[in-house]
């Protein structure tokens, strides 16, 4: 039985509630506000549990998160030059939020973007799951289309022994519109009140990534990773490469780039995509996605006090690997582009798989 509890009240009255999954003594809880992550806690290799995400103890400090801690991102995530989408023989505006002088766009609206909304909750417990489903009109947060948004975490234990959490992120819409949706979950896999996961390994299956201008928005280009610090084709400690002298690191203070995970085709099964070991706790987590890309972002700018149990967090305490179509995607048309329509709605999935290395 899928558990749901009150988490507070937000300033239009409506209430917020927390949903738990559970499998075993490893429980994922998720809030109805943004469809969010709260918590993901799973045991390291001595059984000892802990929660491995980043976030916030109370309603409050989502009302404000500009770090995103555990959110649905949409309808597009990251970075959009100029704030404008073009599309077909339109140009459509998005809020201008982000760059040196918020010429460009960020996840959509800060403000009243997916991960500010209440969703619909719905408890699926005959498969461990949650759907969430928000609605949203056509020409709201500047896109076409009346557009239907569900969301599905579902908890299970995998033959091999590991946790398996399974996203799908789906839209719908009566007219052809761009959706780009991500999780934007940071993981410290020795938990989340840990420190730094400078010394966390990590692997990535990226031949490529996509450098960055300074206003952190897509340059276009798609560079090969050899010889930069953005190959994790091999096992590598995340402050090992960051701390290179290189152009892009500075200009994103770490790392704030998408890698071009390898193997993508439309439609297809999850493939790997992450795999990542805590060398202290044992805890490992393996991602496998359906996207194009995925981002990964250090936390660069991490800068809260008041976080959950009493943790406090600053640039590298947590990471996140966002699944995505690459930034920006809408100004580059030779690359695959995240346009929804009534005969293909948007489907994409990622799978989160946790274990321990003994």
């Amino acid at each position: 039985m899928i558990e749901a509890e009150p988490f507070g009240t937000l300033p239009t009255g409506e209430d917020v509630h927390v949903y738990t999954l559970r499998v075993g003594e490893a429980s994922v809880s998720i809030m109805d506000f943004g469809a969010t992550i709260l918590s993901v806690r799973v045991p390291d290799a001595s059984g000892s549990i802990a929660d491995i995400v980043l976030g916030f103890g109370s309603i409050d400090g989502y009302l404000d998160n500009p770090a995103c801690y555990g959110a649905t991102i949409g309808p597009i995530a990251n970075r959009t030059d100029c704030a404008e989408v073009p599309l077909g023989e339109a140009l459509y505006h998005l809020p201008a939020n982000d760059g040196p002088e918020h010429a460009n766009n960020l996840h959509s609206d800060l403000d009243a973007g997916l991960h500010k909304r209440l969703w619909e909750a719905r408890a699926l417990d005959a498969d461990n799951a949650l759907a969430l489903t928000c609605h949203l009109a056509d020409g709201e947060i500047g896109l076409p289309g009346n557009r239907t948004f569900t969301v599905t975490y579902r908890l299970s234990l995998e033959d091999d022994g590991s946790i398996a959490l399974e996203v799908s992120h789906q839209c719908d819409t009566d007219a052809e519109t761009v959706v780009n949706m991500t999780n934007h979950s940071y993981f410290n896999l020795a938990g989340h009140d840990s420190g730094q996961v400078d010394d966390q390994l990590v692997r990535i299956d990226a031949n490529s990534y996509l450098p960055v201008r300074e206003d952190s928005v897509s340059t276009g280009e798609v560079l090969d990773v050899t010889g930069t610090p953005f190959d994790f084709r091999k096992m590598h400690q995340l402050g090992e490469l960051m701390d290179q002298v290189d152009e892009q690191l500075r200009r994103a203070r770490g790392y704030d780039h998408c890698l071009c995970i390898d193997g993508f085709g439309r439609g297809a099964a999850p493939r790997h995509a992450l795999h990542a070991e805590d060398p202290t706790s044992g805890r490992t987590l393996d991602i496998a996605i359906t996207a194009p890309g995925a981002h990964l972002y250090t936390g660069n700018w991490l800068d809260d006090a008041q976080a959950k149990d009493g943790a406090s967090y600053t640039p590298r305490c947590g990471f996140a690997f966002e699944p995505e179509y690459y930034p920006d995607a809408v100004h580059h048309p030779a690359w695959d582009q995240p346009v929804c329509t009534p005969n293909a709605p948007y489907r994409e999935h990622i799978v989160y798989r946790f274990s321990t290395t003994r």
